[in-house]
């Protein structure tokens, strides 16, 4: 997938021709992924680039915090599959499980993980550096304080928000999710706030 990641890149302006060259020759010799190799030669910051990346193709953009690992889906896949492909499975809801990875048009590597847990595959992407961090943490036993402290919300069944504002998993007190659909409803003109009120009063 290095000739369609080369052809964004230059689309979006991120790289020159001359770059890309380079890049890919340095590719030829010593082999791993063109976004790695980039990275390494700093032609284009890791976070720039997972940035970019999650913009064009429409996925969430997690970071360091936020790739806390359930336990539950901490074995469904070898380390060295992970460290290989730099990837990190996150958590499973169902049948889905929500990976995160470096390189999202790296097709094949995604695949492998559909038929190596038998989940539907949803992705999201980080960088390689964040990726790397976590599995350090969660497979070697190195230290991290940002996942240490994200690693607690994810045993307490509440996980960081994910990028964008949204939230994968948030255990949310009935109470707050009533109010905001109360909030939307009225900010939407489905109702009104006094003929709720008049509603309510009826179970007094």
């Amino acid at each position: 997938m290095s000739d369609k990641l080369g052809e964004m890149l230059l689309k979006g302006k991120l790289l020159t021709e001359s770059q890309l060259k380079t890049a890919t020759d340095t590719q030829k010799q010593v082999g791993g992924k063109l976004g790695a190799i980039l990275v390494r030669l700093r032609m284009i910051p890791d976070d720039k680039l997972v940035q970019f990346l999650g913009s064009q193709l429409g996925l969430p953009v997690l970071t360091l915090k936020e790739l806390a690992v359930s336990r539950k889906v901490s074995a469904l896949m070898d380390v060295e599959v992970l460290e290989k492909h730099q990837m990190l499975p996150i958590r499973k809801q169902e049948d889905e499980l929500l990976v995160a990875v470096s390189d999202p048009l790296d097709y094949d590597a995604i695949d492998d993980v559909r038929f190596l847990t038998g989940l539907r595959t949803k992705v999201a992407v980080a960088t390689r550096a964040d990726i790397q961090k976590a599995i350090d943490f969660y497979f070697h036993g190195l230290p991290c304080t940002e996942l240490s402290q994200a690693d607690d919300a994810v045993k307490s069944g509440e996980y960081p928000a994910t990028a964008g504002g949204g939230r994968t998993g948030v255990r949310v007190p009935p109470a707050q999710v009533l109010q905001a659909l109360v909030d939307l409803l009225i900010e939407k003109k489905v109702i009104q706030r006094d003929e709720l009120a008049a509603k309510v009063s009826r179970f007094k």
